[in-house]
């Protein structure tokens, strides 16, 4: 008994063949190459099953159903009975089903590490004159974690003073109000007048009232931080056009409407000594982490795979572990940059006012619809894209993460005629991962999102020297292999070494996250998307 084995061609001499045929009906070969190995198959079985009819020799009849065997309907053989002879190739291909592609290295910047263990230096130059520990106290400092409702009782320009003990015991602290910080809204605060001999940790411990008059206004505790004033993330006007006693010119970092004026003459810079900034230098420790699996095949999958199916099963479990691997990575890197987006939201907020949602609910009355709704998202990713240039001055947003059903809305208002928008976003379904652009932000789609996850996450990925989350490899993948002693089994291990490090000042300054909101005021259920 002879058999006939029908002998595939090499993938590149079959791709060469179909690719052609298939751009002319609009398929991209590269995104369906089991659709090349199709035609491929059915081409060369039609043409192995042509038949000829010749002429039947008298006396002989045709070929009638029933006259001759047949193959018969398919039949999976079973413990006790053989199926019909057919080979059942698995309808889904044997291959790696790898769950989500990894974007998080397109969010990032990737700074691959030379040795398990490393620092990053970081220079700040403040408004100093004086130190907090010690009695040449500062001109300016910077108090953290007064309540937003605590805040809303100073005034620009206000002297207060602080009880230096709570009890009234030690000599009074003056100081003035200058603003808030435009990074995360700590209070700004010039130093007045004070007691020499008393540091200022004393006056600020924990337990001291800051006053207006005899009104309690703050009573500090543990979370209420004492800080220079950095002058690279929050300019102080009049620190450097201001006579030595004067201080009543000084402002924050925001504008507010009135003309700045140089007040310094001739004659009170001649008497006046130059305020003094400062330099400090910092230090992060960086660590690589460890991540590893471990996969295994018996000595009887390996040699049936590759002899009954032609597939490298040692390649397969690596790949298999690599994928496990490279999701982890994935979701560790966007959910960190999630976090930080989140907490620059809260911050620019409680400093500037951001609104970190978007209702998409037409307006009563007015003529909104879908359409209108989605284009209100649009405008509100803009918006974000912006607020990151405007607070971390090295540029806008270069991003956006969002769930499969927010980038249906946005690719629906694409085509929105009335106020069109820069974007190339396709309308096509299944377009996920990178799904085109919206003034001039790539959007991602993230599968491991709930599909009516309404988050959008704005971010920039900068320069590797820039400010922002940096994913840092020092190995990273590494494929270790042993053999069982008992069973001869192989077994792979894949080991990754990473770091992942929030650099720069003020990282999460980078990103921002902003929510969807319905009718009601919530982000679930979001309807008018769509």
């Amino acid at each position: 008994m002879s058999t006939k084995v029908f002998k595939r061609l090499n993938d590149s001499s079959i791709k060469s063949t179909w690719a052609p045929v298939l751009e002319s009906y609009g398929v991209n070969a590269d995104s369906r190459p089991w659709l090349v190995d199709y035609c491929h198959y059915h081409a060369m079985f039609e043409n192995a099953g042509s038949i000829n009819e010749a002429t039947v020799a008298p006396g002989l009849f045709y070929q009638q159903p029933g006259s001759i065997s047949g193959i018969g309907n398919p039949l999976a053989p079973t413990t006790g009975a053989n199926g019909s002879g057919d080979k059942f190739p698995s309808l889904l291909p044997v291959a790696i089903q790898v769950a989500a592609k990894t974007i998080g290295f397109d969010l990032v910047g990737v700074v691959p590490m030379d040795s398990p263990v490393g620092f990053l230096p970081y220079l700040d130059y403040v408004y100093q004159g004086g130190n907090l520990n010690s009695e040449f106290e500062p001109y300016l400092i910077k108090i953290a974690d007064i309540t937003s409702g605590e805040k809303a009782t100073f005034v620009a320009g206000t002297e207060y003073t602080v009880d230096g003990d709570g009890a009234g015991n030690l000599a009074v602290l003056t100081l003035q109000f200058v603003g808030a910080s435009r990074i995360d809204g700590d209070l700004i605060f010039k130093v007045v007048t004070s007691d020499d001999s008393i540091t200022l940790a004393t006056y600020l411990g924990a337990g001291n009232l800051i006053k207006n008059g005899a009104t309690t206004l703050v009573t500090l505790d543990a979370a209420n931080t004492v800080a220079l004033v950095s002058a690279l993330e929050n300019h102080i006007s009049g620190f450097t056009s201001t006579s030595t006693e004067a201080h009543t010119d000084f402002s924050g970092p925001f504008l507010s409407g009135n003309e700045y004026t140089q007040s310094m003459n001739r004659a009170a810079g001649e008497g006046s000594k130059f305020r003094q900034m400062g330099l400090k230098m910092f230090t992060k420790f960086v660590e690589a982490k460890t991540s590893q699996v471990s996969i295994s095949a018996t000595v009887e999958q390996i040699q049936d795979l590759n002899r009954v199916w032609n597939f490298d099963a040692i390649s397969m479990l690596e790949n298999v572990a690599v994928n496990e691997l490279a999701q982890t990575i994935n979701k560790e890197i966007v959910s960190k940059v999630k976090n930080l987006a989140t907490t620059h939201a809260t911050a620019a907020s409680s400093s500037e006012g951001y609104t970190a949602s978007v209702n998409v609910q037409p307006g009563s009355g007015t003529f909104e619809n879908v359409t209108t709704s989605q284009r209100k998202l649009v405008t509100k990713i803009l918006e974000s894209a912006n607020l990151i240039y405007h607070r971390a001055r090295f540029g806008a947003g270069t991003f956006a993460v969002v769930s499969a059903k927010v980038a249906s809305a946005m690719a629906d208002a694409a085509g929105y005629s009335i106020a069109p928008f820069n974007n190339d976003l396709g309308s096509a379904a299944g377009t996920l991962y990178p799904a085109g652009k919206v003034h001039g932000l790539t959007i991602y789609v993230d599968p491991n999102l709930r599909f009516d996850d309404n988050t959008i996450l704005i971010g920039r990925k900068g320069a590797d020297e820039e400010p922002g989350l940096k994913f840092m490899p020092y190995i990273m993948a590494e494929s270790l292999q042993t053999i069982s002693e008992g069973t001869f089994s192989p077994k792979i291990g894949m080991k990754s070494r990473y770091a992942l490090v929030e650099a720069g000042w003020h990282p999460q300054t980078q990103y921002v996250q902003f929510n969807i909101l319905n009718a009601a005021g919530n982000a679930s259920g979001v309807q008018y998307l769509g």
